[in-house]
Protein backbone atom coordinates (compact mmCIF):
# COMPACT_ATOMS: atom_id res chain seq x y z
CA UNK A 1 0.00 0.00 0.00
CA UNK A 2 2.36 2.32 0.88
CA UNK A 3 3.73 3.44 -2.50
CA UNK A 4 -0.03 3.79 -4.19
CA UNK A 5 -1.21 6.02 -0.62
CA UNK A 6 2.56 8.07 -0.93
CA UNK A 7 1.62 8.98 -4.62
CA UNK A 8 -1.91 9.30 -5.19
CA UNK A 9 -2.39 11.60 -2.03
CA UNK A 10 1.14 13.30 -2.10
CA UNK A 11 -0.62 16.69 -2.79
CA UNK A 12 -2.40 16.57 0.83
CA UNK A 13 0.99 14.96 2.05
CA UNK A 14 2.86 17.98 0.79
CA UNK A 15 0.25 20.72 2.00
CA UNK A 16 0.13 18.37 5.30
CA UNK A 17 4.22 18.68 6.07
CA UNK A 18 3.73 22.47 5.58
CA UNK A 19 1.10 22.82 7.72
CA UNK A 20 2.34 24.16 10.55
CA UNK A 21 5.62 25.49 8.65
CA UNK A 22 5.29 28.98 10.04
CA UNK A 23 5.08 27.73 13.42
CA UNK A 24 8.05 26.57 14.81
CA UNK A 25 11.55 24.92 14.33
CA UNK A 26 9.72 21.20 14.36
CA UNK A 27 6.88 22.06 12.28
CA UNK A 28 9.41 23.56 9.83
CA UNK A 29 11.50 20.77 9.21
CA UNK A 30 8.20 18.86 8.13
CA UNK A 31 8.94 20.03 4.74
CA UNK A 32 11.30 17.67 3.89
CA UNK A 33 11.64 17.00 -0.09
CA UNK A 34 8.54 18.44 -1.17
CA UNK A 35 8.74 17.19 -4.85
CA UNK A 36 10.15 13.17 -3.58
CA UNK A 37 7.13 11.36 -2.34
CA UNK A 38 9.33 8.20 -2.41
CA UNK A 39 11.59 9.77 0.26
CA UNK A 40 9.18 11.39 2.74
CA UNK A 41 10.28 10.50 6.20
CA UNK A 42 7.56 8.00 8.41
CA UNK A 43 7.53 11.04 10.72
CA UNK A 44 6.26 13.46 8.66
CA UNK A 45 3.72 10.79 7.15
CA UNK A 46 2.73 10.16 10.56
CA UNK A 47 2.28 14.13 10.60
CA UNK A 48 -0.15 14.23 7.85
CA UNK A 49 -2.13 11.59 8.97
CA UNK A 50 -2.58 13.03 12.79
CA UNK A 51 -3.73 16.27 10.90
CA UNK A 52 -6.17 14.84 8.57
CA UNK A 53 -7.56 12.85 10.99
CA UNK A 54 -7.86 15.75 13.50
CA UNK A 55 -9.19 18.21 11.15
CA UNK A 56 -12.27 15.66 10.37
CA UNK A 57 -13.03 14.47 13.54
CA UNK A 58 -12.84 17.27 15.57
CA UNK A 59 -13.92 19.66 12.45
CA UNK A 60 -17.12 21.08 11.90
CA UNK A 61 -19.37 18.56 10.09
CA UNK A 62 -18.46 15.39 12.51
CA UNK A 63 -17.44 17.57 15.47
CA UNK A 64 -19.99 20.36 15.58
CA UNK A 65 -23.13 19.24 13.34
CA UNK A 66 -23.48 15.14 13.48
CA UNK A 67 -22.36 13.53 16.41
CA UNK A 68 -22.24 17.06 17.98
CA UNK A 69 -25.73 17.08 17.79
CA UNK A 70 -26.52 13.19 18.28
CA UNK A 71 -24.68 13.54 20.89
CA UNK A 72 -26.93 16.26 22.68
CA UNK A 73 -24.06 18.31 23.62
CA UNK A 74 -24.23 20.90 20.52
CA UNK A 75 -26.72 22.27 17.61
CA UNK A 76 -27.06 24.37 15.06
CA UNK A 77 -30.04 26.55 15.33
CA UNK A 78 -31.97 27.87 13.07
CA UNK A 79 -32.82 24.24 10.81
CA UNK A 80 -31.89 22.46 13.99
CA UNK A 81 -31.90 19.42 11.95
CA UNK A 82 -29.89 16.10 10.70
CA UNK A 83 -29.06 17.04 7.61
CA UNK A 84 -27.70 14.78 5.14
CA UNK A 85 -25.54 15.74 1.92
CA UNK A 86 -24.12 13.06 -0.47
CA UNK A 87 -20.93 15.04 -0.89
CA UNK A 88 -19.95 15.84 2.29
CA UNK A 89 -20.73 12.40 3.78
CA UNK A 90 -18.42 10.58 1.16
CA UNK A 91 -15.94 13.22 1.76
CA UNK A 92 -15.94 12.30 5.41
CA UNK A 93 -15.88 8.39 5.36
CA UNK A 94 -12.60 9.37 2.51
CA UNK A 95 -10.91 11.32 4.56
CA UNK A 96 -10.84 9.01 7.75
CA UNK A 97 -9.11 6.77 5.27
CA UNK A 98 -7.00 8.64 3.61
CA UNK A 99 -5.56 9.09 7.57
CA UNK A 100 -5.71 5.50 8.40
CA UNK A 101 -3.68 5.26 4.34
CA UNK A 102 -1.33 7.57 5.84
CA UNK A 103 -0.44 5.47 9.12
CA UNK A 104 -0.28 2.21 7.38
CA UNK A 105 2.12 4.06 5.29
CA UNK A 106 3.73 5.79 7.76
CA UNK A 107 4.45 2.40 9.60
CA UNK A 108 5.85 0.99 6.66
CA UNK A 109 8.34 3.25 6.20
CA UNK A 110 9.31 3.16 9.92
CA UNK A 111 9.77 -0.46 9.46
CA UNK A 112 12.54 0.24 6.44
CA UNK A 113 13.85 2.86 8.50
CA UNK A 114 14.37 0.41 11.46
CA UNK A 115 12.63 2.84 14.28
CA UNK A 116 10.10 0.30 15.70
CA UNK A 117 8.47 3.19 18.21
CA UNK A 118 7.44 5.26 14.85
CA UNK A 119 5.99 2.03 13.02
CA UNK A 120 3.71 1.33 17.13
CA UNK A 121 2.70 4.96 16.84
CA UNK A 122 1.29 4.79 13.97
CA UNK A 123 -0.30 1.48 14.12
CA UNK A 124 -2.15 3.24 17.55
CA UNK A 125 -3.40 5.98 15.15
CA UNK A 126 -4.53 3.67 12.82
CA UNK A 127 -6.38 1.50 15.33
CA UNK A 128 -7.70 4.60 17.10
CA UNK A 129 -8.96 5.92 13.64
CA UNK A 130 -10.71 2.47 12.59
CA UNK A 131 -12.41 2.78 15.93
CA UNK A 132 -13.96 5.63 15.42
CA UNK A 133 -14.77 4.90 11.85
CA UNK A 134 -16.46 1.66 13.36
CA UNK A 135 -18.10 3.40 15.94
CA UNK A 136 -19.79 5.66 13.53
CA UNK A 137 -20.93 3.19 10.48
CA UNK A 138 -21.18 -0.54 12.18
CA UNK A 139 -19.22 -2.95 9.74
CA UNK A 140 -16.64 -1.70 7.75
CA UNK A 141 -13.69 -2.91 5.22
CA UNK A 142 -10.81 -2.86 7.58
CA UNK A 143 -8.45 -6.45 7.12
CA UNK A 144 -8.49 -5.44 3.25
CA UNK A 145 -8.65 -2.01 3.28
CA UNK A 146 -5.04 -1.00 2.69
CA UNK A 147 -3.50 -3.99 0.37
CA UNK A 148 -4.65 -2.71 -2.94
CA UNK A 149 -0.48 -2.74 -3.91
CA UNK A 150 0.50 -5.97 -1.53
CA UNK A 151 -2.56 -8.29 -2.81
CA UNK A 152 -4.38 -6.05 -5.65
CA UNK A 153 -7.64 -5.64 -3.04
CA UNK A 154 -9.60 -3.08 -5.03
CA UNK A 155 -12.80 -4.14 -3.36
CA UNK A 156 -12.13 -4.55 0.20
CA UNK A 157 -14.29 -6.99 2.11
CA UNK A 158 -16.29 -5.20 4.79
CA UNK A 159 -15.34 -6.70 8.51
CA UNK A 160 -18.13 -7.28 11.44
CA UNK A 161 -17.83 -4.91 13.92
CA UNK A 162 -17.31 -7.31 16.28
CA UNK A 163 -14.25 -8.57 14.22
CA UNK A 164 -12.96 -4.78 13.89
CA UNK A 165 -12.74 -4.80 17.42
CA UNK A 166 -10.90 -8.04 18.01
CA UNK A 167 -8.20 -6.45 15.49
CA UNK A 168 -7.80 -3.19 16.75
CA UNK A 169 -7.37 -4.43 20.53
CA UNK A 170 -4.77 -7.08 19.40
CA UNK A 171 -3.09 -4.07 17.44
CA UNK A 172 -3.06 -2.11 20.19
CA UNK A 173 -1.39 -4.61 22.72
CA UNK A 174 1.28 -5.33 20.01
CA UNK A 175 1.65 -1.55 20.11
CA UNK A 176 2.00 -1.01 23.55
CA UNK A 177 4.41 -4.12 23.66
CA UNK A 178 7.14 -2.57 20.93
CA UNK A 179 7.26 1.21 21.98
CA UNK A 180 10.69 1.05 23.79
CA UNK A 181 12.19 4.66 25.80
CA UNK A 182 15.10 3.78 24.97
CA UNK A 183 14.62 3.22 20.76
CA UNK A 184 13.85 5.57 18.12
CA UNK A 185 12.84 9.04 18.26
CA UNK A 186 9.42 10.32 16.37
CA UNK A 187 10.50 13.10 14.82
CA UNK A 188 8.95 15.94 13.60
CA UNK A 189 5.36 14.57 13.02
CA UNK A 190 4.58 13.77 16.70
CA UNK A 191 1.93 16.55 17.36
CA UNK A 192 0.72 15.19 19.94
CA UNK A 193 3.46 14.18 22.46
CA UNK A 194 6.22 15.61 21.04
CA UNK A 195 8.19 12.28 21.07
CA UNK A 196 7.31 11.10 24.72
CA UNK A 197 7.24 7.03 24.67
CA UNK A 198 5.40 6.52 27.59
CA UNK A 199 2.47 8.78 26.91
CA UNK A 200 1.74 6.76 24.34
CA UNK A 201 1.87 3.52 25.70
CA UNK A 202 -0.26 5.28 27.82
CA UNK A 203 -2.57 6.31 25.25
CA UNK A 204 -2.58 2.57 23.37
CA UNK A 205 -3.93 1.25 26.55
CA UNK A 206 -6.57 3.64 27.34
CA UNK A 207 -7.70 2.96 23.81
CA UNK A 208 -7.80 -0.66 24.88
CA UNK A 209 -9.37 0.37 27.72
CA UNK A 210 -11.99 2.29 25.90
CA UNK A 211 -12.68 -0.18 23.27
CA UNK A 212 -13.19 -3.74 25.54
CA UNK A 213 -15.94 -0.94 28.04
CA UNK A 214 -17.29 -0.61 24.86
CA UNK A 215 -18.01 -3.94 23.90
CA UNK A 216 -18.56 -5.11 27.25
CA UNK A 217 -22.82 -5.17 27.15
CA UNK A 218 -22.17 -7.13 24.01
CA UNK A 219 -19.22 -9.54 24.50
CA UNK A 220 -18.38 -9.65 27.97
CA UNK A 221 -16.45 -12.52 28.14
CA UNK A 222 -13.90 -11.04 25.33
CA UNK A 223 -14.04 -7.86 27.22
CA UNK A 224 -13.83 -8.61 30.85
CA UNK A 225 -9.96 -9.71 30.47
CA UNK A 226 -9.12 -6.92 28.44
CA UNK A 227 -10.10 -4.68 31.39
CA UNK A 228 -8.80 -7.23 34.03
CA UNK A 229 -5.14 -7.05 32.37
CA UNK A 230 -4.69 -3.67 31.78
CA UNK A 231 -6.13 -2.23 35.43
CA UNK A 232 -4.44 -4.96 37.66
CA UNK A 233 -1.40 -4.51 35.44
CA UNK A 234 -0.49 -0.67 35.34
CA UNK A 235 3.99 -1.44 35.49
CA UNK A 236 3.18 -3.39 31.80
CA UNK A 237 0.36 -1.58 30.83
CA UNK A 238 0.18 2.40 32.09
CA UNK A 239 -2.63 4.36 31.01
CA UNK A 240 -3.75 8.12 31.69
CA UNK A 241 -3.90 9.21 35.14
CA UNK A 242 -3.53 12.86 34.96
CA UNK A 243 -5.12 15.44 32.40
CA UNK A 244 -1.54 15.97 31.20
CA UNK A 245 -1.60 12.62 30.22
CA UNK A 246 -4.47 13.68 27.83
CA UNK A 247 -3.91 13.15 23.95
CA UNK A 248 -4.64 16.43 22.68
CA UNK A 249 -3.22 17.88 19.51
CA UNK A 250 -2.86 21.69 19.98
CA UNK A 251 -2.45 23.83 16.74
CA UNK A 252 -0.06 26.35 15.85
CA UNK A 253 -2.49 29.31 15.78
CA UNK A 254 -0.79 30.96 12.88
CA UNK A 255 -2.40 32.32 9.58
CA UNK A 256 -4.92 29.39 8.48
CA UNK A 257 -3.71 26.76 10.83
CA UNK A 258 -5.75 27.78 13.32
CA UNK A 259 -8.15 25.21 15.56
CA UNK A 260 -10.78 23.53 13.59
CA UNK A 261 -13.70 25.15 15.64
CA UNK A 262 -12.03 28.42 15.98
CA UNK A 263 -11.77 28.32 12.15
CA UNK A 264 -15.37 27.93 11.92
CA UNK A 265 -16.70 29.85 14.58
CA UNK A 266 -15.04 33.26 14.11
CA UNK A 267 -13.77 35.38 16.48
CA UNK A 268 -14.24 35.77 20.01
CA UNK A 269 -15.04 39.06 20.14
CA UNK A 270 -17.83 39.08 17.68
CA UNK A 271 -19.54 35.40 18.26
CA UNK A 272 -22.58 35.15 15.44
CA UNK A 273 -22.01 31.39 14.38
CA UNK A 274 -25.34 29.27 13.67
CA UNK A 275 -23.48 26.40 16.14
CA UNK A 276 -24.31 26.26 19.55
CA UNK A 277 -24.55 24.28 22.65
CA UNK A 278 -27.71 21.56 23.00
CA UNK A 279 -30.69 21.91 25.31
CA UNK A 280 -29.56 18.57 27.06
CA UNK A 281 -25.94 19.58 28.09
CA UNK A 282 -26.92 23.15 29.09
CA UNK A 283 -29.58 21.71 31.32
CA UNK A 284 -27.50 18.46 33.21
CA UNK A 285 -24.69 21.34 33.91
CA UNK A 286 -27.40 23.93 35.54
CA UNK A 287 -29.39 20.64 37.38
CA UNK A 288 -25.75 19.86 38.79
CA UNK A 289 -25.00 23.45 39.77
CA UNK A 290 -21.79 22.19 37.50
CA UNK A 291 -18.72 24.76 37.63
CA UNK A 292 -17.63 23.82 34.12
CA UNK A 293 -21.04 25.67 32.66
CA UNK A 294 -19.10 28.92 32.07
CA UNK A 295 -16.22 27.29 30.56
CA UNK A 296 -18.09 24.91 28.45
CA UNK A 297 -20.75 27.70 27.07
CA UNK A 298 -21.37 31.71 27.32
CA UNK A 299 -24.31 32.88 28.69
CA UNK A 300 -26.69 34.10 26.06
CA UNK A 301 -27.97 38.00 25.36
CA UNK A 302 -30.34 37.77 28.29
CA UNK A 303 -27.63 37.06 30.67
CA UNK A 304 -28.77 32.83 31.40
CA UNK A 305 -27.33 30.16 30.22
CA UNK A 306 -29.55 27.91 27.51
CA UNK A 307 -29.01 25.72 25.02
CA UNK A 308 -30.68 24.69 21.66
CA UNK A 309 -34.00 22.79 22.62
CA UNK A 310 -34.60 19.78 19.76
CA UNK A 311 -38.13 18.00 18.89
CA UNK A 312 -41.43 18.87 17.24
CA UNK A 313 -42.00 22.59 16.48
CA UNK A 314 -37.65 23.30 17.54
CA UNK A 315 -37.95 26.27 14.43
CA UNK A 316 -40.60 28.65 16.16
CA UNK A 317 -39.79 27.64 19.80
CA UNK A 318 -39.25 31.59 21.16
CA UNK A 319 -36.06 29.84 23.58
CA UNK A 320 -34.45 28.49 20.01
CA UNK A 321 -33.14 32.00 18.50
CA UNK A 322 -30.00 33.86 17.72
CA UNK A 323 -30.54 35.51 21.17
CA UNK A 324 -31.69 33.27 23.35
CA UNK A 325 -29.35 30.24 22.38
CA UNK A 326 -25.58 29.88 24.31
CA UNK A 327 -22.24 30.36 22.34
CA UNK A 328 -19.74 27.49 23.37
CA UNK A 329 -17.31 28.66 25.42
CA UNK A 330 -13.85 29.88 24.44
CA UNK A 331 -11.51 27.37 25.58
CA UNK A 332 -13.38 24.83 23.33
CA UNK A 333 -14.47 26.78 20.32
CA UNK A 334 -12.63 30.18 20.48
CA UNK A 335 -8.97 29.87 20.65
CA UNK A 336 -6.76 30.01 17.49
CA UNK A 337 -4.29 27.55 19.67
CA UNK A 338 -6.85 25.48 20.96
CA UNK A 339 -6.59 21.60 20.87
CA UNK A 340 -8.21 18.69 19.17
CA UNK A 341 -9.00 16.17 21.62
CA UNK A 342 -8.21 12.44 20.83
CA UNK A 343 -9.07 11.31 24.08
CA UNK A 344 -8.65 12.23 28.13
CA UNK A 345 -7.60 10.89 31.01
CA UNK A 346 -11.12 11.64 32.62
CA UNK A 347 -12.55 8.84 30.35
CA UNK A 348 -10.36 6.44 31.79
CA UNK A 349 -11.19 7.14 35.83
CA UNK A 350 -14.73 6.60 34.46
CA UNK A 351 -14.21 3.70 32.84
CA UNK A 352 -12.46 2.07 35.81
CA UNK A 353 -15.10 3.49 37.91
CA UNK A 354 -17.72 1.48 35.47
CA UNK A 355 -15.62 -1.67 35.55
CA UNK A 356 -15.61 -1.44 39.70
CA UNK A 357 -19.25 -0.68 39.68
CA UNK A 358 -20.95 -3.37 37.24
CA UNK A 359 -17.91 -5.82 38.66
CA UNK A 360 -16.32 -6.01 35.58
CA UNK A 361 -12.78 -6.02 37.46
CA UNK A 362 -12.71 -6.71 40.81
CA UNK A 363 -10.15 -4.84 43.67
CA UNK A 364 -10.98 -1.29 42.94
CA UNK A 365 -13.11 1.05 44.54
CA UNK A 366 -15.24 2.45 41.95
CA UNK A 367 -16.38 5.55 43.95
CA UNK A 368 -12.54 6.74 44.61
CA UNK A 369 -12.48 6.24 40.64
CA UNK A 370 -15.73 8.28 39.82
CA UNK A 371 -14.38 11.32 41.85
CA UNK A 372 -11.09 10.99 40.19
CA UNK A 373 -13.16 11.44 36.72
CA UNK A 374 -14.40 14.47 38.38
CA UNK A 375 -11.56 15.73 39.63
CA UNK A 376 -9.32 15.19 36.75
CA UNK A 377 -12.36 16.79 34.46
CA UNK A 378 -12.31 19.83 36.36
CA UNK A 379 -8.94 20.16 36.82
CA UNK A 380 -8.54 20.63 32.95
CA UNK A 381 -10.86 23.12 32.58
CA UNK A 382 -9.15 25.57 35.55
CA UNK A 383 -11.86 24.95 38.32
CA UNK A 384 -10.20 25.17 41.91
CA UNK A 385 -9.91 22.65 44.61
CA UNK A 386 -12.37 24.15 46.60
CA UNK A 387 -14.89 24.47 44.10
CA UNK A 388 -13.84 20.59 43.20
CA UNK A 389 -14.61 19.83 46.57
CA UNK A 390 -17.85 21.45 47.31
CA UNK A 391 -18.99 19.88 43.81
CA UNK A 392 -18.29 16.63 44.90
CA UNK A 393 -20.50 16.90 48.00
CA UNK A 394 -23.13 18.67 46.02
CA UNK A 395 -26.44 16.71 45.47
CA UNK A 396 -26.95 14.43 42.88
CA UNK A 397 -23.17 14.23 42.17
CA UNK A 398 -22.26 12.92 45.64
CA UNK A 399 -22.26 9.29 45.42
CA UNK A 400 -25.13 7.64 46.89
CA UNK A 401 -26.57 11.06 46.78
CA UNK A 402 -29.96 11.61 44.59
CA UNK A 403 -32.47 9.92 42.57
CA UNK A 404 -29.98 8.53 40.33
CA UNK A 405 -27.75 4.91 40.68
CA UNK A 406 -24.12 5.13 41.19
CA UNK A 407 -23.83 3.80 38.06
CA UNK A 408 -26.10 5.92 36.40
CA UNK A 409 -23.63 8.99 37.88
CA UNK A 410 -20.59 7.42 36.62
CA UNK A 411 -21.76 7.53 33.10
CA UNK A 412 -23.10 11.10 32.93
CA UNK A 413 -19.90 12.09 34.20
CA UNK A 414 -18.32 10.42 31.35
CA UNK A 415 -20.25 11.82 29.21
CA UNK A 416 -19.84 15.50 30.56
CA UNK A 417 -16.18 15.33 30.03
CA UNK A 418 -16.02 14.10 26.61
CA UNK A 419 -16.92 17.56 25.72
CA UNK A 420 -15.95 17.95 22.24
CA UNK A 421 -14.79 14.73 21.93
CA UNK A 422 -18.42 14.51 19.58
CA UNK A 423 -17.93 11.00 18.41
CA UNK A 424 -17.24 9.16 22.06
CA UNK A 425 -19.80 10.83 23.36
CA UNK A 426 -22.50 10.26 20.79
CA UNK A 427 -21.20 6.56 21.15
CA UNK A 428 -21.55 6.56 24.80
CA UNK A 429 -25.15 7.51 24.95
CA UNK A 430 -25.86 4.86 22.20
CA UNK A 431 -24.25 2.23 24.92
CA UNK A 432 -25.67 3.50 27.79
CA UNK A 433 -28.62 5.95 26.61
CA UNK A 434 -27.55 8.32 29.68
CA UNK A 435 -28.79 10.93 29.41
CA UNK A 436 -31.64 9.83 27.86
CA UNK A 437 -31.97 11.81 24.51
CA UNK A 438 -35.88 11.53 23.42
CA UNK A 439 -35.76 14.70 22.16
CA UNK A 440 -35.27 13.86 18.42
CA UNK A 441 -34.66 16.81 15.54
CA UNK A 442 -38.30 18.04 14.16
CA UNK A 443 -37.48 16.05 10.87
CA UNK A 444 -37.26 12.89 12.34
CA UNK A 445 -39.28 13.44 15.62
CA UNK A 446 -42.32 11.70 14.65
CA UNK A 447 -40.90 8.30 13.55
CA UNK A 448 -37.84 8.08 16.43
CA UNK A 449 -37.60 8.74 20.06
CA UNK A 450 -33.67 8.87 19.88
CA UNK A 451 -30.90 10.62 17.68
CA UNK A 452 -29.37 8.45 15.08
CA UNK A 453 -28.46 5.23 15.30
CA UNK A 454 -25.16 5.30 12.64
CA UNK A 455 -24.06 7.35 9.76
CA UNK A 456 -25.25 6.63 6.64
CA UNK A 457 -22.44 4.45 4.14
CA UNK A 458 -21.41 6.96 1.34
CA UNK A 459 -22.76 6.85 -1.98
CA UNK A 460 -19.33 5.98 -3.36
CA UNK A 461 -18.55 3.03 -1.25
CA UNK A 462 -21.67 2.15 -2.21
CA UNK A 463 -21.49 2.85 -5.76
CA UNK A 464 -17.52 1.67 -6.19
CA UNK A 465 -16.92 -1.33 -3.91
CA UNK A 466 -18.34 -4.99 -5.01
CA UNK A 467 -18.14 -6.24 -2.02
CA UNK A 468 -20.46 -3.79 -0.25
CA UNK A 469 -22.40 -6.15 1.84
CA UNK A 470 -26.33 -6.40 0.58
CA UNK A 471 -27.82 -6.91 4.14
CA UNK A 472 -27.03 -3.34 4.88
CA UNK A 473 -29.85 -1.85 6.35
CA UNK A 474 -30.69 2.03 6.60
CA UNK A 475 -33.99 4.19 7.13
CA UNK A 476 -34.53 7.67 7.34
CA UNK A 477 -30.65 7.69 6.76
CA UNK A 478 -29.22 7.39 9.89
CA UNK A 479 -31.25 5.07 11.24
CA UNK A 480 -32.05 1.10 10.31
CA UNK A 481 -29.74 -1.08 12.60
CA UNK A 482 -28.46 -0.25 16.03
CA UNK A 483 -24.67 -1.02 15.77
CA UNK A 484 -23.32 -4.07 17.50
CA UNK A 485 -22.86 -3.29 21.01
CA UNK A 486 -25.70 -0.64 21.02
CA UNK A 487 -27.89 -3.08 23.38
CA UNK A 488 -30.90 -0.67 24.03
CA UNK A 489 -34.15 -1.94 23.57
CA UNK A 490 -37.41 0.29 23.26
CA UNK A 491 -35.22 3.00 20.66
CA UNK A 492 -36.59 3.57 16.91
Amino acid sequence: MKHTITYKFFGLLAASAVLFASCTEEWNEMNTNPNQPSEVPASNVLGAGLTVVAGQLFGERIGIYYAGTWSGQLAAIGAGDYEFRVDINNGQWDNLYRGMAYFVDAAEIAREEGNQNLEAVAQIMKAYTAHQVTDMWGDIPYTQAFLLDEEGILSPEFDSQAAVYERILSELEEANTMLDPNGGALGVGDFIYDGDIQNWKKFANSIRLRVAMRMSSVALQEAAPVLSQIIGNPATYPVFEDHSDNAYMDWPGIGANIEPWRQRLGAPTNKTDQYRTNHELIQTLKDLDDPRLPVYADENENGVYNGYRMGIGQTSDPMNTQANVSHIGDRFGYDDMGFSPFMNAAQVWFIKAEAFERNLVSGGNSQEAYEMGITVSLEENGISQEMITEYLQSPGVAWDSGATTNLEKIRLQNWIALFKQSVEAWAEVRRTDVPMLDDVSNDYAANHNRPPFRMSYPANEIAHNQRFPSDIVEEDIFYGIQVWWDTRTGVE
